[in-house]
């Protein structure tokens, strides 16, 4: 099976065993990044992990992208899927590289001994300090809730590949998954519903404000308070779910 992205649709090439390959072109260059053989896929799962390992503290192997190139061989649309879940590893290694820089520059810069008390109007290290944080948390923000949605389409994608592109095309994705997910015998009621409270919760505090609101988090940010008295705490509180959520993502590849 080669990856690749090329085109805008998935078609079936002779000489492949009847297999689909994901064809995915970019309109700003006429390359394309794909991994032609299982070495490369092996290649790049070990610099992603050396990335990852080298830019938080970390350790996430519930993950193999080697396994599952090799469970997808034989499955029509599995270069699809593995690019969908190639993509959705990315965006979740850059979330915890986010939010574990939000908690070193909070723990280096405003830790007790350190910039405690006062107001952030009283240096300039407070100021650019708490910019810095800032500037991070907002990142995760929009990666997070992108990346439920990511997870969402893999899911479709994996059990239900027919109702993959009314998925994406909904205009509630969230709501879109419900109805789909229903009828997937392999997605509890149970994960639907605990999936809808935490993307409501998160969307009404953080995402929302932020992408069409004048913003919540600024209201937190240039606060002198310990990280524990601080309602950003619920961003890194946030991740443990995610986490959570790429274990069970795992588990369809490596089981």
């Amino acid at each position: 099976m080669r990856v690749s992205y090329r085109s805008t649709s998935a078609v079936r090439r002779p000489g492949q065993h009847g297999r689909y390959v994901a064809l995915m072109e970019s309109s700003m260059s006429t390359g394309s990044f794909s991994l032609k053989t299982r070495d490369e896929v092996i290649r790049f799962e070990q610099l992603l992990n050396e990335y990852f390992h080298a830019k938080s503290p970390f350790q996430f192997d519930y993950i193999s992208l080697v396994v599952a190139y090799d469970r997808l061989q034989a499955r029509d649309g599995g270069g699809r899927v593995f690019w969908a879940l190639i993509d959705t590893y990315l965006n979740f290694i850059l979330l915890t590289c986010d939010i574990f820089t939000v908690g070193a520059l909070w723990n280096e810069t405003f830790s007790p001994g350190k910039l405690v008390g006062g107001s952030v109007l009283d240096s300039q290290a407070k100021f650019f300090g708490k910019m810095d944080i800032h500037r991070f948390a907002s990142g995760y923000i929009f990666r997070y809730r992108a990346l439920w949605d990511k997870i969402m389409g893999l899911m479709v994608m994996f059990f239900s590949p027919e109702n993959y592109e009314r998925f994406a095309k909904a205009k509630s994705r969230k709501a879109s998954f419900r109805k789909i997910a229903g009828d997937i015998p392999q997605i509890s009621e149970e994960m639907i519903s605990e999936m809808e409270v935490t993307l409501t919760r998160f969307d009404n505090v953080f995402r929302t404000p932020e992408a069409h609101g004048t913003g919540s988090l600024r209201r937190w940010t240039f606060l002198m308070e310990s990280m524990d008295k601080n309602p950003q705490e619920e961003l890194f509180l946030s991740w443990n779910k995610m986490s959570n959520a790429m274990i069970n993502i795992g588990k369809l590849f490596n089981t």
